[in-house]
């Protein structure tokens, strides 16, 4: 960015941590502040300074990101006499990267305007891979000169698609979500299918990527979790049952129908009661498997 710049970001969970140590690896100054101090300490040792709130954050710097487990933590941190509101920065540009209710997000955001401080809907989308290699997709809210603001920015981190109006942004992104929850549990569910059968997975791998049953999880958690029975240090299965419950009650507002996701979202429930909500959410492999008695777990 053409002009100097100093970032705050407030999260230091799953995603928020490997996004910070991708900035600091870029040279980015950084301010962090996060209600866990060990895993604030482990960013200030990579060269981050620590704040010791929310607003003491935003008043040292001009991007201030929050990447939060959900709605109300997003809320917690902007008000209060501690919270972002309260830091009377108005060079502050916030994008707001958490994955939570779309309401939230435009009520944050008209408090935000009351305060004269920029909030702009930045949803996350990928993994934490991603994040330390810097080709994360952002979906945008808010208007073409807000878009225009943080892409220049966020292409440090990756790129991004301006998805209309403040809270298009995160609404994208449960979009996102259930799709791919949806397929990676119909695709784990055809090749229990074909395994049972007896085929093999490359060849499976090879006939269904020349069709339209083509998918990311064929060539990412399939090979790389599933199989290989990793299903550690991902993103969580609690995570995304989060994710989902959010857009499946944003579809009963808008009067949408979610049949697949509600079915998907009972069996992510089943991995819950299992014990494996700290699992990534490939581990819904091991619900299917169990339903057919047989694994994903093909030889080399």
């Amino acid at each position: 960015m053409a002009e100097k710049i100093k970032v705050g970001i407030i999260g230091l969970g799953q995603m928020g941590s490997p996004v910070a140590g991708r900035l600091l690896c870029e040279g980015v100054p950084l301010v962090a502040y996060d209600i866990n101090p060990e895993a604030l300490q482990r960013i200030v040792d990579k060269g981050a300074v620590a704040a010791s709130s929310p607003a003491d954050v935003a008043r040292q710097c001009n991007i201030l990101l929050t990447v939060l487990p959900n709605g109300p933590h997003v809320s917690s941190v902007a008000e209060g006499e501690e919270g972002v509101l309260a830091s009377g920065n108005p060079d502050l540009m916030w994008l707001e990267m958490s994955t939570i209710d779309p309401e939230v997000t435009r009520n944050v955001s008209a408090k935000c305007i009351q305060k004269d401080i920029q909030i702009i809907d930045t949803a996350i989308g990928g993994l934490t891979v991603d994040a330390e290699a810097g080709r994360l997709l952002f979906m945008v809210g808010g208007s073409d000169e807000d878009f225009e603001k943080a892409s220049e920015f966020l292409a440090y981190l990756g790129r991004s698609v301006h998805c209309g109006a403040t809270g298009a942004g995160v609404t994208m992104k449960l979009i996102n979500n259930q799709l791919a929850g949806v397929t990676l549990a119909a695709t784990i569910e055809a090749l229990l299918m074909g395994r049972k059968a007896g085929l093999r997975f490359a060849d499976m791998r090879e006939v269904l990527s020349g069709t339209a049953a083509n998918n990311a999880h064929l060539h990412r958690a399939l090979p790389e979790r599933i199989i290989k029975r990793d299903f550690e240090d991902g993103f969580g299965m609690n995570l995304m049952v989060k994710d989902a419950g959010l857009a499946l009650d944003l579809a009963q507002r808008l009067g949408t129908p979610q049949t697949l996701g509600a079915i998907v979202q009972q069996l992510r429930q089943r991995a819950i009661n299992q014990g494996w909500g700290d699992k990534d959410t490939t581990i819904i492999a091991k619900v299917f498997e169990e339903l057919a008695n047989t694994d994903l777990a093909f030889e080399e």
